[in-house]
């Protein structure tokens, strides 16, 4: 009997823990948690004496080339001193589980548990620390190196294959599409001609929101994780998420998003000079970070549904590109 194709399976959890317990060296379980569905499936490990993060990445998102690049830049920054979440080797002295399934390769890894706790970043010391910590992980990043092949975060990435996938969800709003796509052709002509003058280029972690994928400890130190968007791209792009989520968490507060931006800002210039075109080229990747976000919607939605992405979600989001079209294009 042939067996019918999937796109996305769920390990079972009792295996997995079966699994984990017979190829690591940790200690008695005393406690296995499916977390989060994510963009992986992430799990939470307890001993009696430590936890940690078992993630599952999806046969579809990540090739063994791209996680290894991961964990060889992970490696790397916690040898410059840089503190993040670690992957554990396993017994066999290897990092990565291989998992047959029925959409293909699945690859699970073991974490070391970021200690602290999340926070949502209103306080201008909370920004300014942040600014200084990503500025550091920039800095020991640039002596990076990987013998694994891995995206990089180019304009074929955040614009072109966005559109694609754009344009096959919009084909019943056919001028909204027209008009989408015409600004991201024009943000795509800004960065193009910002090149000449040079634009900071180098590992990103991909997803410096500050309010999550990272851990505040009460000691006041940081712990980054979950570097799963992480590659090669512009700076500027790298901490554009991070005045993004000021946006949208402080939105309704212009003063405190300018506040918490330029307090970010400073703490990073303390650690690390920036160009003030990085600078001025920051506004322009917030909305191509949601251009891409938009289009990371509708990819999930084979997995998530379809029902959270109907016309009222398209209209706010045109809202949102109308808006942001007329306050930045003139302005470049």
């Amino acid at each position: 009997m042939s067996i019918f194709p999937a796109s996305y399976s769920l390990l079972s959890q009792k295996a997995l823990l079966l699994h984990i317990t017979d190829h690591y060296d940790i200690g008695k379980v005393t406690g296995f948690q499916y977390f989060l569905k994510g963009m992986n499936d992430t799990y939470i490990v307890t001993t009696a004496i430590e936890k940690y993060i078992f993630r599952v990445y999806r046969a579809d998102r990540r090739s063994q080339a791209e996680i290894e690049f991961e964990l060889d830049l992970l490696e790397c920054l916690a040898s410059a001193d840089i503190r993040v979440s670690t992957p554990i080797k396993r017994k066999d002295d290897s990092f990565l589980n291989t998992f047959e399934v029925s959409e293909g390769t699945k690859y699970g890894v073991l974490f070391n548990f970021a200690e602290g706790v999340e926070k949502p970043i209103h306080r201008i010391e909370d920004s300014y620390s942040f600014g200084k910590e990503v500025a550091r992980l920039h800095n020991a990043a640039d002596h990076f190196t990987s013998e694994h092949e891995r995206g990089i975060l180019d304009l074929e990435h955040l614009i072109e294959k966005p559109l694609q996938t754009l344009q096959a969800y919009m084909q019943h709003r056919p001028e909204d599409y027209s008009a989408l796509y015409h600004l991201a052709m024009k943000l795509k002509d800004i960065v193009e001609t910002q090149l000449d003058q040079g634009l900071d280029w180098g590992i990103c972690h991909g997803d410096l929101h500050g309010n999550t994928n990272v851990a505040f400890a009460e000691d006041g130190t940081m712990t980054h994780y979950d570097f799963d968007l992480c590659g090669y791209g512009w700076r500027a792009y790298d901490i554009a998420e991070f005045r993004l989520a000021r946006e949208i968490h402080s939105g309704h507060d212009q003063e405190e998003v300018e506040q918490l931006w330029q307090s970010f800002l400073n703490g990073y210039k303390e650690i690390r000079s920036i160009s003030d075109n990085d600078i001025r080229m920051v506004p322009v990747f917030v909305v191509i970070r949601q251009l891409w976000l938009f289009s990371l919607c509708f990819q999930e939605s084979e997995l998530i549904g379809i029902a959270d992405f109907d016309d009222g979600f398209i209209d706010s989001k045109m809202e949102y590109f109308k808006r942001a079209g007329d306050a930045l294009i003139p302005s470049m």
